[in-house]
């Protein structure tokens, strides 16, 4: 059975521990919390559009090791359809070392195990799935070559790709122009363009590059600030949620898993940027990655209180 959104990316299970301040070099601190989390950027945003109420299956790599069958019964309790991971004999599942700080600030180093044999020819054999979808999601954490991939077979059968260009790295004008949105943050935006984004003016001026580069909608993220949106008719500067942040881990998957869920669902592009804010907005005042995303009824009450709050003001 087909899914309207079809994710291709990295499944990981991370290792969280919450700190006061980050390390300097050659230094060793003594941590407050751990907890394990399932995660991957991948898996994150399938998840997100499950708990969302979208139809979405994922496609990815997991190990061997007594990590895969979490990875997988956590997606699938989310609505998740998981029949297109494979596991990998003698490999372990990917990895994510998370430091979290008092601010709640993320840092995170990723070992990708299987992720890395996400591999080009995994791809073509995904060509039925990623053609009967009515979107793809892609993200950076397996091979380049595999993206490029997917986003190639996507594009043959006219399907929309919507890229989450994490982690931030160069990626080539022939990838780009197979791209129909683009949900960068700051710093990504800043590696892609070679702009320093900081505020809705240079986000703009982002946005107008990466349409230079060839995507069709660029998505520039401004964390709690909002996100603007360029076309070529314009730019549009969608306003964010100020809430109390304790982890930021998952907040640009939950973004993208969102917005994806509303597009399918019909919704402008603006209606999906604010959906897509409220539900990072919720995300970041929990801990974890996965386990912090909220579903559509409490993202709904959400909005409303807020909308609620402003006419009694």
């Amino acid at each position: 059975m087909s899914s309207d959104i079809v994710v291709v990316g990295s499944l990981n299970m991370d290792m969280v521990v919450t700190i006061d301040r980050r390390p300097e070099r050659g230094e060793t601190l003594l941590g407050d919390d751990f907890f394990m989390s399932p995660g991957g950027k991948g898996a994150n945003q399938a998840y997100a559009a499950g708990r969302l109420g979208a139809s979405v299956s994922m496609v990815g790599m997991l190990g061997d090791d007594l990590f895969a069958d979490k990875l997988l019964d956590n997606l699938s309790g989310a609505g998740v359809t998981t029949e297109h991971i494979a596991k990998v004999e003698d490999m372990s599942s990917g990895i994510a070392l998370i430091t979290i700080d008092a601010d709640g600030d993320n840092s995170i180093i990723v070992a990708p195990g299987a992720n890395q044999q996400m591999t080009p020819e995994r791809a073509q054999l995904m060509e039925e799935v990623i053609s009967e979808a009515k979107l793809i999601l892609v993200q950076l954490e397996i091979p380049l070559d595999s993206v490029h991939e997917v986003v190639e077979i996507a594009h043959k059968h006219g399907v929309p790709v919507l890229l989450d260009p994490a982690p931030a790295q160069s990626l080539p004008e022939g990838l780009l122009r197979m791209v129909d949105y683009i949900v960068p943050n700051e710093s990504e935006n800043s590696q892609l363009t070679g702009i320093q984004v900081k505020d809705e003016e240079t986000a703009i001026e982002a946005g107008k590059k990466l349409l230079e580069m060839g995507v069709k909608t660029a998505v520039s993220k401004l964390g709690a600030q909002g996100v603007v949106i360029t076309e070529a008719s314009g730019s549009t500067f969608v306003p964010g949620y100020r809430v109390n942040a304790v982890d930021t881990t998952a907040a640009g998957d939950a973004f993208a898993g969102a917005f994806a869920t509303a597009l399918v669902a019909g919704k402008t592009l603006l209606e999906a940027a604010a959906f897509a804010n409220a539900v990072g907005a919720l995300t970041v005042t929990r801990h974890g990655a996965q386990v912090s995303m909220p579903d559509l009824k409490e993202t709904e009450l959400f909005v409303e209180g807020l909308s609620q709050d402003k006419v009694s003001k």
